[in-house]
């Protein structure tokens, strides 16, 4: 009996040692989920969770998450395979895992799209006991709306990881890197982590707890704040006041003319450390740079402490993702992709790197392209490393239309103007797939003045307040409109062109407004100057005509050459006229064609 009940003790404590390792998997620290739809045929989307594993206390745990839980929201599961090669973060202390499904949803709708994963990385201070964080499970979801109208749009995505150090009494702060190839408004809030309740459902963690517990004054001495700027996705705690691993969540919300239509939750962790060193600080800077433009733009980094640098750059225009891979060509925006120059080397403070894009008329769109920037301090082996954000805001807004010019038209009875300017040179470069470019030139009148339009820096489409309305679009291939809309003559116009060029999907947007040209149309009738009777004999007798030309009459205009014609009635209150002459004309003022001898006969 004593042999069977050693082996029988053996045997539970090695069933004891086996359920650490398969079913408290200890390593998850942050993730998201993003989707791309690829057919504008089908309701197909491309998901993706890209997850954050603690290569330190989870190294085995990571290694074995092979395979992630799916829930697509359409009563649908699957469990989705990781991709490889694992890349690793932070000097192998993280890494970064990628797991990529295909699925079509059944009808259009709003779906929302769920992962889970059985454990957190332990030690997790705000889900108390820190000690058990462990025993929490990892969930995020992302929320898609699916319509006709909406084309083959995608999720943003985003590029920074959510991977950096903080300092006990320091501000901290996160940026993302949202980018949204479709050109949709973003806006940011915060959330709470959540984790999972089983057969697709969630909850939020009710032991969490919100940064600012573990605050005791700002950094500049105030109350605490944790907070997420609606517009830029900027996060700051200010400030942490103790050390250890902290989680939070936040969401970035997708809209599209007013109307949300979905969004995507991170749910990320910090750590926060008690040492000397300070942060670095960046600059950031806003530009509005018409397409076509090369962007050199220098970004400049200080530290404190007087430590090297690194600056590091994340946005659409870079076209990496996360995991430093290109951008899936439905992401992307068209070549050329921008650069730092000097970016991920250390530098001496104050450290520069320089922003270089060269821009073409693909990159036009209404929201601008916020690339994030972000600057560590290169510090001794055992000091962490912290970091800081900025923003570098780049608007790439379509060229004005050039060289425009008017002049009168024959047309319409001569009522008419005839515009005519150099070939427009930022209609959208068809890529295969993209189908027809529909820009558009959009030609604006005012009536009564020809005061100057004095162009404003970045400000699109048709200047505000001055009077001018719409008369007429045309391709952008065109080169020359006619106006006939109810034109009068001896009254000054004005004209402008604006493009609009709506890019593909959402992305597009109005061009400056084109320098205005001014012009009347011409008074057409000659006035005579003088009548001299030469001769009163019945038979013999004779009248000489002088006139003027018409005051606004041109060599040019109207299509000449022109032609004067003279008309005669019997009688001082004569209405009866016939004409007896008819003179033609170039206007040409070296010709003497403005006098005539009525010698009583149709003849001159």
């Amino acid at each position: 009996m004593r042999r069977l009940y050693t082996y029988g003790l053996i045997a539970l404590l090695l069933g004891l040692l086996f359920i650490p390792i398969t079913s408290r998997a200890t390593h998850v620290r942050a993730g998201e989920i993003t989707t791309r739809r690829l057919s504008a045929t089908s309701l197909t989307y491309e998901i993706t969770l890209t997850a954050y594993f603690d290569e330190q206390r989870g190294k085995s745990a990571a290694a074995e998450t092979r395979e992630v839980d799916f829930c697509f929201g359409d009563n649908s599961t699957e469990k989705v395979p990781r991709l490889l090669p694992i890349r690793f973060l932070n000097g192998g202390t993280s890494s970064i895992n990628i797991y990529r499904t295909v699925h079509t949803f059944p009808a259009p709708g709003t779906y929302t799209i769920g992962a889970f994963i059985v454990n957190r990385n332990n030690l997790t201070i705000n889900l108390p006991p820190p000690g058990s964080s462990e025993d929490i499970s990892f969930y995020v979801s992302t929320t898609i709306s699916i319509a006709t109208n909406l084309g083959l749009n995608s999720t943003p995505v985003l590029l920074n990881p959510p991977l950096d150090s903080a300092r006990v009494g320091q501000q901290f702060c996160h940026n993302p890197a949202a980018y949204d190839a479709d050109g949709d408004s973003l806006a940011y809030r915060l959330s709470r982590p959540k984790e999972s309740t089983g057969n697709c459902r969630s909850q939020f963690i009710s032991r969490y707890q919100d940064p600012t517990v573990y605050s005791t004054t700002s950094e500049s001495g105030g109350t605490p704040t944790f907070t997420i700027d609606a517009k830029t996705g900027q996060l700051c705690w200010d400030a942490p006041n103790r050390a250890g691993q902290f989680n939070f969540a936040f969401i970035v919300e997708e809209w599209r003319n007013g109307v949300k239509i979905g969004e995507v939750t991170r749910d990320m962790q910090i750590v926060v450390v008690d040492q000397p060193n300070r942060r670095p600080l960046i600059e950031g800077a806003s530009l509005c740079v018409e397409a076509g433009t090369l962007i050199q733009q220098p970004v400049t980094a200080t530290d404190p402490d007087g430590q090297r640098v690194s600056i590091t750059a994340f946005g659409g225009p870079l076209n990496l993702t996360a995991d430093g891979l290109p951008l899936p060509s439905g992401l992307s925006i068209s070549p050329d992709y921008a650069r730092l120059i000097n970016g991920g080397t250390p530098l001496p403070q104050p450290g520069t790197a320089t922003f270089y894009w060269q821009t073409n008329c693909n990159h036009v769109r209404n929201q601008p392209y916020d690339i994030t920037l972000k600057v560590n301090d290169i510090v001794p082996r055992g000091t962490t490393s912290l970091v800081s954000f900025a923003t570098l805001n780049v608007r790439v807004i379509a060229p004005a239309v050039r060289n425009l010019s008017g002049r009168a038209s024959a047309l319409a009875g001569g009522r008419a103007i005839q515009l005519n300017w150099a070939a427009y040179t930022c209609g959208r470069i068809v890529d295969a797939g993209l189908g027809p470019d529909t820009t558009q030139l959009i030609v604006y009148r005012r009536e009564g003045s020809c005061s100057p339009v004095q162009p404003q820096t970045c400000t699109t489409g048709v200047p505000a307040g001055l009077g001018f309305v719409e008369v007429g679009r045309v391709p952008f291939t065109t080169t020359t409109f006619t106006d006939t809309t109810a034109l009068r003559r001896g009254v000054t116009y004005s004209y402008v062109i604006v493009a609009r060029n709506p890019g593909d999907v959402n992305n597009g947007g109005l061009s400056l407004p084109s320098q205005q040209t001014c012009l009347e149309l011409p008074r057409l009738t000659p006035v005579i100057t003088q009548v001299t009777v030469d001769s009163t004999n019945e038979t013999r007798g004779r009248i000489t005509l002088r006139w003027a030309r018409p005051l606004d009459l041109r060599p040019g205009d109207l299509g000449g050459p022109y032609q004067y014609r003279i008309q005669r009635a019997t009688g001082l209150a004569g209405t009866n006229f016939t004409t007896i002459a008819s003179i033609t004309t170039n206007l040409d003022r070296s010709v003497v064609d403005t006098v005539y001898v009525d010698q009583g006969s149709s003849t001159s």
